[in-house]
This record gives C-alpha cells, structure tokens and sequence, in this order.
C-alpha cells in the first residue's frame, strides 16, 4: 500500500513539472512571433553590432594614426627608420587611447541605428531568398542533366567502387543517406541577375548604417566602415536565421548577460520547443511511474526499457535541435526496407527451426535475382518483379535442401543455422568472382569478378519508396514501401490461421503431440524454412531497391543476426512470435539506431560510442533472449 502511494504521490508531482513545462514552452513559442520576440531580436542585434564594431573602430582608428604619422614624417623629409619609429609611437598611443572604444549599449540613443538595421535586414533577407530559390533551380537543371547522361549510357563509367562494405558497416554510418541522389556539383553557380540586383540594395542600405554607427563613435566617418562590411552583413542576417541560431550567435560572442531583464524572456523563447518536448517527456515518465507494474505485465522490461530508450532519443535529439521529423521518417522507412527480412524469421520460429540465422541463403538468392535483372536489363517494375520471382525460385530449392538438412540435426538448429549462414556468404565470396556475367555494371573495370558495391540507377531504384510517397512537415511518408510491408505482414497473418500455418505451428510448438494427431513435422518444418528462405530473398530485394545499391562479398553475414535483433526486441522468443512483434520490433530496433547514431555523435564528436551502441543493442537482446528460453529443445 505504501508503495502504491509513493507512486502515485510521485506521479502527480511529475504531472504538475510537465504541465508547467508545456505552459512556458508555449509561452516561448508564441513570443517568437510576438512582439516581445522582435523587440529581443532587435536588441540582441544591435548588442552584437556595438560588440563587433567597437573592436573594429578601434583598429580603424590605429590605422588612421599610423596613416597621419606616416604622412607628417614624409612632409618633413624623413627617412624610413624615422618613419617607422613614428608609426610605431602612434598605433601605441592609439590602442592606448582607444582601446575602450565599445560602447555602452545603455547609455547612447540608437534609434537611427536600429532604423538602418532594419532595413539592412530586409534587404539581405530578401537576397538570401532569391539565392536560395536560384540554387534550388541550378540544382534541378544539374539533376536533370546527370539523369540525361545516365539514361545515355554516358555516366557509367563514372562509378568507382570503393571496395566491399558489409551489412554490419552499412547499419552503423550515422550519416547514411536513405535517399541516394546524386550530389550536384554546385561550383559552377553563378549569381543572377536578381541577386546582384538585390545585394547592390543591400549594400546601399549598408551605408545607411555605417553612417548611424560613425555618428556613434565621434571622429570617425562611414568610409572607415568599409572594412567592417561583411562582419556587420553577417551579424544583422544570415542565410536561413531565425530567433534560434541569432540567440546561439548572440550567446557565443558572449553578449547574453548583457540582455539583463530580457535574459530569461530571451531563453523560454529560443528553449520553448524544448521545453514542450521535455514536458511531454516528463508526462509519460509520470504516467509509467502511475502504470509501471501493468506495462510491464503488458509489455515486458525490455520492450519498455528499449521503447523509453527510443522516447529518450527523441527528446535528446529535439534538445540538440536534430531534425525529429527527417529522423522519424528515416526510421520509418528503415523500418519498411528491413521488414521484410524480419519477417522471415516468423515461420522459422512457427516450425520450430527457432531462429534462422541461416537468412543469407535466402538473401544469395535475391541478390541473384537482382544480378539477373540488370544483367538482361530490366528496369522498373518489370525488373523489380522479375527479380523477385528469380530471387523466390533459387529461394525454394536452396530453403528445401536447408530443410532437408535442419530435420537430420534437430536440437542443434541455432548452431547449424549460424555455421550455414557464415560459410554460404564464404563461398559465394568466390562465386561472386567465378560467375559468368557480362554486364560492364556488374563486373569490375578490371580484373575478374564482380563489383561489390551495384548501383540500382538503371534497374528498380525506389521502385517503393516513390511510390505515392507524400511529405508532411519534414516527414517524408513512402507510401509505397509501407503498402509493400503491410501486403506481405497480411499474406503471412492469413497463411498462420490457415490449415497448413495451424499445422505448422502446431508441430513447431509441440512436436510429439502433432505426430500424435497425424502431422508430419519434418514436412511442415521444410515448409517453414522453405518459406523463411524465400522471404529472405524477396527482403533483400526489398532493402536494396530502398537502399539504392545490391551490396555483394560479406554484406549479407550479419543480417540474419539484425533480424534475429529485431523481432527479439519485439516481443517475440525463440518457440513463439506474432506479426506484431516485427512490427514493432523492426520499428524500435531502426528508430534506436537512426535516432541513437547521431545523438551519439553530439555528445561524443569523433567518437565510436555509436558502433558500441549498435553492437550492444543488437548482440544483448538476442542473448537475453536466449537466457529466456533456457536452452531446451523442442525436439
């Protein structure tokens, strides 16, 4: 009973912190807009302007005086070592004269100076978005151009293979790029007519402000601001700005404390996303702590624990201003490209073979039928399909053999599915050079073999991910890959409640008891691994066109096991699974990664804390899950 009070109790003092929380961060947010927010914007401008400037007056003013003492010495016929001595005498009274030139933004009126700084930012703001509009239009023409090439055979000989690189190296690249278009070389911009117009407006309105800043500091006129000109442009405005990065700016030159009252209004304003975000945070973490034994009746500790580790990274990476919505979506779509093969792991644990870690035989067969695609040149969907097909063929003869060999060794399938899975993606190391292909894409420029790295340009790229894709808000939503992941989730719900899935299951969770009903268990675990194998291929395929390159040699080895990761994390054990354990699994499994990579990487630059996130991740939850099942045998 004391127990539940202390949660409770605890609950409700978390609930009042994350409603207090959401209540400033609106706050904030709404003051961005407001007047309140412009009038600090104004302020922190021209802080900075005073700060940036009295350093620059005070080198202008010791260049005038050197200037002056050159020319006297020089009116009276003196030589150089006379003239040196002057100039030197004269940049050291200067520095001592000037050397607290900045002024007090308090105490000088600048009422012209804010007047002319608006008006400068206008103009750059203007300039910025025609800039950004022309290098948006130079980049499509680029684009546009480099695909002409392609389609004319022209750029294909422009692809240099930087050698094998494994599935394992390819999940853990923080900075993979889901959409693989070809970077555009943007040296040969040149400004428009437009921009030229509009920075010859902005350096006008310039003048206006290096007239109002000479008339603040005495004895100087606006010439001896010229030098000053692009430090005070990126100041006043910079390409993309907003009240974030100026207050980040303001605080990095050292310039916040001087906001004095309008310091904490200043910091609810740029933190209020934040502190939305943290408030949510804070609002689930109460509601755990008032629900925790059901949750995890529910769900289990280690879907909760991965699933607030996920939660976590959202909040981190919404504090150090990531883009949430382009992570989440990347998470998505990792999640459609990799379902598949997670899938495959379902009717290896319904017949009983537990986890097929053997997954890179089914995946040999995809890759094959995707080598045969763009051998033959097939393209599009007719490619994509003809892969697949290829890739289910190869997939039933290769996963009926596997079974055949599985059902002379039960009680050891984990250990043989392992030694099956590592010594085919060996041999086929040696196939991928022995193979007969022809095609100038598949083979390397030199030397036999076959490259490791293929670009899928010409095939099936995005043949899902394109598909009625739609963007909302900076989440990118691939319609198509999803339809493809739900399509394939539904056709496998429907084979487990049929006839053969039940009997499958059946001899799966309880062998002797399905002989004593008439099932033939080694004939529906040939089936389960037959069908394993072949969602396998049609996986890889699946990966590889969202991924935009077939990845040949030691790519495939790890995957059985980040399969095996996945569905783990997901509820699932080693006797027993559901479609929604890869569902969820998957999901948690890539968001923890796209999300965790990168945090990572903010917290410890130039760090391989990632890698170690990645490797714990994947390898704790399939031992954990093993310790679960206790090593028995179904058999």
């Amino acid at each position: 009973m004391a127990k539940r009070l202390s949660q409770k109790l605890a609950a409700v003092v978390l609930f009042v912190l994350a409603i207090a929380l959401v209540c400033t961060g609106i706050f904030g947010l709404n003051g961005r807009s407001g007047v309140t927010g412009q009038q600090i914007i104004d302020e922190m401008g021209l802080r900075s302007l005073l700060v940036a400037t009295g350093e620059g007056v005070v080198e202008s003013y010791v260049d005038i005086a050197k200037q002056e003492a050159t020319a006297q010495v020089r009116a009276a016929g003196g030589s150089m070592a006379e003239i040196r001595e002057a100039v030197q005498k004269a940049e050291e009274e200067a520095r001592a004269t000037y050397s607290n030139t900045t002024l007090d933004y308090d105490s000088v009126d600048t009422t012209q100076l804010s007047g002319a700084v608006e008006q400068l930012r206008e103009a750059l703001n203007a300039y910025y978005a025609e800039e950004a509009a022309a290098r948006e239009a130079y980049a499509d023409m680029m684009l546009a151009q480099m695909e002409l090439e392609a389609a004319s055979g022209t750029a294909e000989d422009a692809l240099v293979d930087e050698g094998p690189v494994s599935a394992e190296e390819d999940i853990s690249d923080a900075e993979m790029e889901l959409e693989t278009e070809p970077t555009v070389d943007m040296s040969g911009f040149v400004a428009t007519d437009e921009m030229n117009r509009l920075m010859e407006q902005a350096e006008a309105a310039y003048v206006g402000v290096s007239e109002a800043l000479a008339a603040l500091y005495e004895g100087m006129d606006a010439q001896a601001f010229d030098a000053l000109q692009d430090t005070v442009m990126a100041l006043v405005s910079q390409s993309g700005d907003t009240f974030e990065t100026m207050f980040d700016r303001f605080q990095a030159s050292g310039g916040g404390e001087a906001l004095t009252d309008d310091l904490w209004n200043a910091r609810v304003i740029r933190y209020g996303d934040d502190l939305i975000t943290v408030g949510i945070a804070v609002l689930l973490t109460a509601l755990l702590v008032l629900f925790y034994q059901f949750l995890v009746t529910k769900l289990g500790l280690p879907r909760l624990i991965i699933g607030l580790f996920f939660l976590l990274l959202c909040v981190l990476g919404t504090v150090y201003d990531l883009s949430l919505p382009t992570l989440l979506s990347n998470s998505v779509v990792r999640m459609g490209m990799n379902s598949i093969l997670v899938l495959a792991m379902v009717p290896g644990i319904q017949c009983g073979i537990s986890l097929n870690l053997g997954l890179p035989l089914g995946i040999v067969g995809g890759l094959l039928g995707g080598l045969l695609c763009i051998e033959l040149g097939y393209s599009g969907w007719g490619g994509f399909l003809f892969a697949i097909a290829v890739g289910i063929l190869i997939a039933m003869v290769v996963g009926y053999l596997y079974g055949l060999l599985l059902n002379r060794l039960k009680g050891s399938e984990m250990a043989v599915t392992t030694y099956v899975g590592y010594s085919i993606v060996s041999l086929m190391c040696i196939a991928w050079m022995l193979l007969p292909f022809k095609s100038t894409v598949l083979r390397w420029p030199l030397g036999p073999g076959l490259r490791a790295t293929l670009r899928l340009d010409s095939s099936y790229k995005h043949i899902l991910n394109n598909l009625w894709s739609f963007e909302i808000g900076g989440f990118t939503v691939a319609t198509g890959l999803l339809l493809f992941m739900a399509l394939c989730c539904l056709l496998m719900w429907l084979f487990l409640r049929s006839k053969t899935g039940v009997a499958m299951s059946a001899a799966g969770n309880n062998p002797r008891f399905a002989e004593a009903t008439g099932i033939n268990v080694d004939k529906m675990r040939i089936i389960g691994t037959v069908l394993s194998t072949i969602l396998g291929a049609v996986g890889i395929i699946v990966y590889s066109q969202s991924y935009g390159f077939m990845q040949l040699y030691t790519a495939p080895r790890q995957m059985g096991f980040i399969a095996a990761s996945a569905i783990l994390i997901g509820g699932a054990s080693t006797s027993r699974c559901r479609i929604s354990h890869v569902i969820i699994g998957t999901f948690l499994f890539q968001g923890v990664l796209t999300l965790g990579m990168p945090v990572a990487n903010v917290l410890v630059p130039q760090s391989t804390i990632s890698e170690t996130l990645r490797i714990l991740i994947s390898n704790g939850i399939i031992l954990y899950a093993l310790t679960k099942s206790g090593g028995v045998s179904r058999a």
